[in-house]
């Protein structure tokens, strides 16, 4: 956990749910181990949409989050006609970084099918490596706390 990471925060979860495309998937039916990465970007500006700091409004102050790493662990298979759910949380936030974690499941069964995560820094409409914005900081640092709230809430 980063210092600025509030523990708290991995209660601090948005899900997405995705109907795989027959496109994602291989001629066995079997989605391609890409599309988890492609599913993962879209559970990233979901959970930044819930946070109440839409990628958007980010983008319009002149930076980027370039992703700088990512990784997944597959754990099952999903096929054409499932529902996935895709869960983000953000599990990292430094001055120019920042890193969400992932899971996925199938809707129907629970089953997990991969986890993972992706590593972002700021950057300028240049492409330079630039702090983040002290007010997207704080508004996702706020949206963060009030994910968790929400969470603990509903235990």
């Amino acid at each position: 956990m980063d210092k600025q990471t509030d523990p708290r925060w991995q209660q601090a979860k948005a899900s997405l749910e995705i109907p795989v495309r027959f496109a994602e998937t291989d001629l066995m039916g079997v989605v391609h181990h890409a599309a988890y990465i492609v599913w993962f970007e879209a559970g990233r500006v979901a959970w930044m949409e819930a946070a109440g700091m839409p990628y958007t409004e980010i983008a319009a102050t002149g930076h980027h989050f370039a992703v700088t790493g990512i990784h997944a662990e597959y754990r099952a298979a999903a096929h054409f006609g499932d529902t996935v759910r895709v869960t983000t949380w953000l599990a990292g936030l430094r001055s120019r970084f920042v890193r969400f974690e992932y899971a996925i499941h199938n809707t129907a069964d629970e089953t997990l099918l991969a986890t993972g995560s992706s590593e972002h820094i700021c950057v300028d409409l240049d492409g330079r490596m630039a702090k983040i914005p002290p007010q997207v900081v704080e508004r996702l640092q706020a949206g963060a706390q009030r994910l968790a709230a929400l969470a603990r809430q509903e235990e």
